[in-house]
């Protein structure tokens, strides 16, 4: 009897054990590891593959970044014609240029106001020099440091071709500070530079410009912001 009362026993131990070996994890903890294999749910890899236009910096609770892209003249080029439906402001300066520095506070003005939309705005550095001592690395770094200290989170290009190549051959200019601004329609409405040997600011003329020129080229999101 005692013999038969412990195999039975037995038997259900083992039909316990079995039972526990073969139970499903609970769902809710599915796919739900940290590890470097962890599976990414199908939300994480849509919001992953959002684009930084998508995603935008301030909406994810995050201050935008200062930043410095080194290219050719022509790469600007480029890049200014892919905002075309915006108006484009252009600025070319440099750090050995004080007027430029004095003035910069405007354009960093004009992309904190004015809609980015509506509205783009263009930081095109002139440090490089060309020099073997003075490479595109050094004039970065200088540029840079200012723009930090500026707070210009706007789009911010260095030139890799020397300043005076640019402002002769491809600006046509004699000197800087000059700022470009563009129309909604990709074709320049005004340039500001020191060739008529008059002076000109941002407050008293670049701003006010610009604004007159997106009043004319959005007026329906001028008007309801009048109405606001």
């Amino acid at each position: 009897m005692l013999r038969i009362v412990i195999s039975f026993i037995c038997c259900v131990a083992s039909a316990i054990a079995l039972a526990g070996c073969q139970q499903e994890p609970p769902a809710e903890h599915a796919f739900q590891d940290d590890g470097p294999g962890a599976v990414l749910s199908e939300s994480m890899l849509s919001e992953l593959s959002q684009s930084p236009e998508t995603v935008q910096p301030e909406a994810a609770g995050k201050p935008a970044k200062v930043d410095l892209t080194i290219a050719t003249f022509d790469e600007l080029q480029a890049s200014i014609a892919t905002s075309i439906g915006k108006v484009v402001v252009v600025d070319y300066w440099s750090t050995s240029c004080p007027p430029c520095m004095t003035e910069f506070p405007g354009l960093v003005a004009i992309h904190n106001e004015l809609p980015h939309d509506q509205v783009r705005c263009i930081s095109a550095n002139l440090d490089y020099e060309g020099l073997v001592e003075f490479p595109i690395e050094a004039a970065r770094k200088s540029a840079f440091k200012f723009l930090e200290q500026q707070k210009a989170t706007l789009n911010n290009f260095i030139l890799s071709e020397d300043s005076l190549t640019v402002m002769d051959d491809k600006l046509k200019i004699a000197s800087i500070p000059a700022v470009f601004v563009f129309g909604s329609d990709g074709k320049l409405a005004r340039m500001f530079d020191e060739s008529s040997a008059e002076s000109f600011t941002y407050e008293k003329d670049i701003t006010p410009f610009v604004k007159e020129l997106v009043a004319q080229s959005f007026p329906a999101d001028s008007t309801d912001a009048g109405n606001e």
